[in-house]
C-alpha cells in the first residue's frame, strides 16, 4: 500500500465512528495488515521509525480500532496477512517486546517514547480483556512483574498524563487494569476458594449497607455524559433520605487507586445505574466498571440508553436479557422516562423497603433538574410491580 494511502486511511479511521469502520470490513483488513506490518518494521529498527512513520503512530490507530470493533483485535492477533507471517503469540509477544523497550520512556523526557508506552499499554490493557489472549501475558512472568511496577509507582504520573489523547487512558489506569484482568493485582491476591467466597457473600447479600442503615445507589457514566449525569444525579437526589448515591465525583477526589476506591463502590452498591453511550461503549474504563458488576459482582444493574446507541459487542452480549430505558433526547429528559427509571430503582431495592414514586411533575422550561418526587414508605402494605410489568387489566392501574 501506498504511504500516502496508508496516512489517508489512517486519518480517516481516527474522524470515522464506529459504525463507519465496520462498514468496509475488506478495506479495513488491508489497513490492519499494514498497521501490523509497519509496527513489525519499525520495531526493527534501533529508532523505530520505517517508511517515514514512528511506531508510534501506527500504535495509536490500533489503540482506537481495537476498543471501537473488537473484531480487529482478533484480526489482527490471529488472522492478519503480512510477511514475516504472524500468529497469536508473536503479535502479543511483539507489543510485549515493545513495552520491554519503552519501560524506561518515563524517566526521560522525550515526548514521542512517553507517548509510545501510553499506546503500548492500553493495546494490552485491549488483549487482557480477551481470556484466550490474556494467557499469553499471564505466561510472561517479565512481562506481569513490569506491569507490577508501573502500577505501583506514581511518579510517572504528572510528567506523562498530560501527554495523551483523550481516547487513550492513563498509565496507572491500564496498568491496574491490566492487573485486575489477569487476575494478578492485590484485590485478587487471595486464595481461590477465598475469593469465591468473598464474592458469593456480596452476591448473596446485594443490599451491603452503610453505617445510617441506607442501601447504596451507584452511578456508572463515561465523563463525556456529564451534563445528562447530572440530571439524573439531580433525580436520584430527590430521595437522598431513601438511598445514598455513590459516584465518582463525591467519592474519588482524593483517591490514591481510583480503581479500588471505584471497585468499593460497586461492592457495597445494591443497585448499579449504568448511563449507556457510544462514549461509555468506547471507554475501556467504562467496560472494566460494566463487566466487574455484572460478571464478578453479578449486580443488580438498571440501564439507561443515551440518544439513538445501540448496544453491540462485548456490551451487547451482556445485556442479553436485560431490559433497559432510553432516553432520546439527553438534553431535556423525557419526565415520564424519568419517573420509571425512579421507578425501576425503587422496584429493584430489598423486599423489606416497599416504595411507591408518583408522577414527576412537569419541570418549567427554564429549570434543568427535576422537580423533587413524592415519596411515600409503607411498611404494612405489598410493593408494586415495576412499570413495565404491568398488564392491560384494571387492577395494576387502579392500584397505582
Amino acid at each position: 500500500m501506498d504511504s500516502r494511502i496508508l496516512v489517508i486511511s489512517m486519518t480517516l479511521a481516527f474522524l470515522s465512528s464506529p459504525e463507519q469502520l465496520k462498514c468496509d470490513k475488506k478495506g479495513m483488513n488491508t489497513v490492519l495488515n499494514q498497521l501490523l506490518l509497519l509496527v513489525m518494521d519499525a520495531a526493527k529498527s534501533d529508532e523505530h521509525r520505517h517508511d517515514g512513520f514512528h511506531i508510534s503512530e501506527p500504535l495509536e490507530v490500533l489503540v482506537k480500532m481495537f476498543v471501537v470493533e473488537e473484531r480487529t483485535l482478533d484480526y489482527v492477533l490471529c488472522h492478519a496477512e503480512t510477511e514475516p507471517t504472524s500468529d497469536m503469540s508473536s503479535t502479543v509477544h511483539l507489543f510485549i517486546s515493545l513495552l520491554f523497550s519503552f519501560s524506561n520512556a518515563w524517566k526521560g523526557t522525550d515526548r514521542l517514547e512517553q507517548f509510545t508506552l501510553v499506546a503500548l499499554l492500553n493495546i494490552l490493557w485491549s488483549i487482557s480483556f480477551e481470556p484466550n489472549y490474556a494467557q499469553e501475558l499471564v505466561k510472561d512472568e517479565r512481562f506481569i512483574e513490569t506491569i507490577q511496577k508501573f502500577a505501583e509507582n506514581d511518579k510517572d504520573q504528572e510528567m506523562i498524563e498530560q501527554y495523551k489523547p483523550r481516547s487513550m487512558e492513563s498509565i496507572k489506569q491500564a496498568t491496574n487494569d491490566i492487573l485486575h484482568n489477569l487476575n494478578r493485582n492485590s484485590r485478587n491476591d487471595v486464595k481461590p476458594n477465598q475469593q469465591e467466597t468473598s464474592v458469593n457473600a456480596l452476591v448473596a447479600n446485594p443490599a451491603v449497607e452503610s453505617v445510617n442503615n441506607k442501601p447504596s445507589i451507584m452511578i456508572s457514566y463515561s465523563h463525556d455524559n456529564n451534563t445528562f449525569c447530572t440530571q439524573i444525579l439531580g433525580l436520584l437526589a430527590t430521595c437522598n433520605d431513601v438511598f445514598e448515591i455513590w459516584i465518582d465525583r463525591t467519592h474519588c477526589q482524593r483517591a490514591n487507586d481510583l480503581w479500588e476506591m471505584i471497585a468499593n463502590g460497586m461492592e457495597a452498591a445494591c443497585i448499579i445505574v449504568c448511563l449507556l453511550s457510544t462514549e461509555y461503549f468506547e471507554s475501556k474504563s467504562c467496560r472494566q466498571e460494566f463487566i466487574y458488576a455484572n460478571d464478578s459482582l453479578k449486580k443488580k444493574i438498571v440501564c439507561v440508553l443515551l440518544d439513538n446507541f445501540e448496544p453491540k459487542g462485548w456490551l451487547g452480549i451482556r445485556m442479553t436479557g436485560m431490559k433497559y430505558i432510553r432516553f432520546r433526547d439527553c438534553s431535556q429528559p423525557d419526565q415520564v422516562k424519568m419517573t420509571e427509571l425512579l421507578n425501576t430503582i425503587l422496584a429493584a431495592l430489598p423486599s423489606s423497603r416497599p416504595l411507591i414514586c408518583e408522577n414527576l411533575p412537569s419541570p418549567h422550561h427554564h429549570q434543568e433538574t427535576p422537580q423533587p418526587v413524592s415519596i411515600a414508605i409503607q411498611s404494612t402494605t405489598p410493593t408494586f410491580r415495576p412499570v413495565d410489568q404491568w398488564t392491560s387489566t384494571d387492577s395494576d392501574i387502579h392500584a397505582w
